[in-house]
């Protein structure tokens, strides 16, 4: 089967990326210059730049050209470490590492609300939820919106059971000056083991306006489950545009600066 003439320019205009001939922020030649290069027509050479578009691979900005996407993700700490989690040191941890990566205005907002459990929560915190069951129980629900330049980062919400969090500090709308696994232990819940799935899904529409994310650009979905011995305590749900951030999980008495020494990794670099 022959290769269309669009899908070729597409395949050249990638590897040349790859090759590093374009290097991230770095404008690629104009509709002429491309036809000219690969010897097609213009409207041919916008379509292939159109396919790296909803790859992701290239950032289309109207009246000033086609930009090279420039992926500098965070590191996510999605691992224990000593003293807390990445995830919940956000003053102590995830902001500071957002400062010195060139980001400046950085905040985190909290909101906390009671809901009724519905199927896929109560998969998770139920070990008596039975197969499409519609709800069950009270639940905390605690959500954690993170913005960096005014824009909408990662989003994380974190379900309890209303017999554990109920009336407790975790339902307070601010944030907790120590982890959430802390806060669990003095309540007399300790965390003793936990598991994650990580995936990666398309967002909705609503999604994509709410972290304007552009054509191509999955989003990186954590889940983590965690008991004390075989009773659910919490389930965590975080939402990360892939582009934005990458997971390190470490293994071993790993240090506390771990997010320091990991910063230097880049898993879009060539």
């Amino acid at each position: 089967m022959s290769t269309s003439k669009k899908t070729v320019v597409a395949d050249r205009l990638r590897e040349a990326i790859d090759r590093g001939d374009y290097r991230p922020g770095q404008r690629l030649p104009g509709e002429e210059e491309l036809a000219e290069l690969f010897h097609v027509s213009r409207a041919t050479a916008r379509l292939g730049v159109r396919i790296l578009q909803k790859e992701g691979r290239v950032d289309i900005h109207a009246g000033r050209g086609v930009y090279v996407a420039n992926h500098r993700p965070i590191v996510h700490l999605a691992t224990p470490v000593s003293g807390g989690t990445d995830s919940e040191r956000f003053r102590a941890g995830y902001e500071p590492h957002l400062r010195e990566a060139g980001y400046h205005q950085v905040e985190e907002e909290i909101k906390v609300s009671l809901g009724t459990m519905r199927s896929r929560v109560a998969k998770r915190l139920r070990d008596d939820a039975e197969e499409g069951e519609p709800q069950g129980g009270l639940v905390v629900i605690r959500l954690c919106n993170r913005f960096v330049e005014g824009g909408l980062w990662q989003s994380q919400v974190t379900h309890f059971p209303y017999e554990i969090a109920g009336n407790t500090p975790l339902m307070a709308p601010e944030r907790l000056d120590r982890s959430i696994s802390s806060v669990l232990g003095e309540l007399g819940h300790h965390e003793e083991w936990n598991w994650d799935v990580v995936g990666a899904r398309m967002p909705s529409r609503e999604e994509a306006d709410s972290f304007d994310l552009g054509p191509g650009i999955p989003l990186l979905v954590q889940e983590r489950v965690t008991y004390t011995g075989l009773r659910p305590l919490r389930f965590t749900e975080t939402i990360m545009p892939a582009n934005r951030h990458q997971l390190l999980y470490s293994n071993g008495d790993a240090p506390e600066d771990l997010l320091l020494l990991a910063s230097d990794v880049n898993i879009f670099e060539h």
